[in-house]
């Protein structure tokens, strides 16, 4: 009798799993198919049931949580780096920087705590300096889009009396201008990584 290597190689367990695994799907393609010709409002209504079944077992509140998302929503809709600081109470500072090789890149800054005023935009505070750049394919607007000013580590330095720089790589929104080429030219683009900033 030839040897069939499936089965000398499983345990009555793994047949009784096979089989309850097969069933499973078998019952889920039957299940799929009368669930394709039930109409709309029957499949409203089991999925708001389902829906408040999960919020009784799972403990959730659906109206806990508002400030949250609405924070959210206020970053969600912030079109740059200003209104991402404006949301959080900071005022920001925009600087362009000539690069050897002609490109303009924009710096931010952050130099005075929240609610404050900076008196004297442009010069330096006297305060320690910390330089914060983003990783590869973003800008500067990744280290101020939180929506809790305390998990962020820019504004948390800017309270501890630091004054805190954003760098952006040539190409990105901020820094897409060069005094040679336009960014829609292939020379404008014809840098190496390195050169990056």
């Amino acid at each position: 009798m030839p040897r069939l290597p499936l089965l000398g190689r499983l345990s009555s367990h793994d047949y009784v799993a096979l089989v309850l695994g097969g069933f499973a799907l078998v019952i889920e393609s039957i299940l799929h198919l009368i669930i394709l010709c039930l109409p709309k409002p029957v499949i409203g209504w089991f999925y708001k049931r389902s829906r408040a079944l999960f919020h009784v077992f799972s403990g959730f509140n659906p109206k806990v949580g508002t400030e949250e998302k609405e924070a959210a929503e206020k970053v969600l809709n912030a079109t740059d780096f200003e209104d991402l600081c404006r949301i959080q109470g900071y005022t920001h500072e925009e600087h362009v920087v000539l690069t050897k090789d002609g490109y303009l890149l924009g710096l931010h800054r952050l130099s005075s705590k929240r609610g404050e005023k900076n008196t004297n935009p442009g010069h330096s505070t006297g305060k320690p300096v910390v330089y914060l750049h983003h990783g590869l394919l973003m800008n500067s607007e990744v280290w101020v889009c939180i929506t809790e000013p305390q998990r962020c580590l820019a504004f948390v330095l800017v309270e501890q009396g630091y004054d805190v720089w954003f760098g952006n790589n040539r190409g990105n929104k901020y820094s897409k201008k060069s005094i040679h080429h336009g960014p829609n030219t292939t020379k404008f683009w014809d840098f190496r990584f390195v050169d990056g900033v």
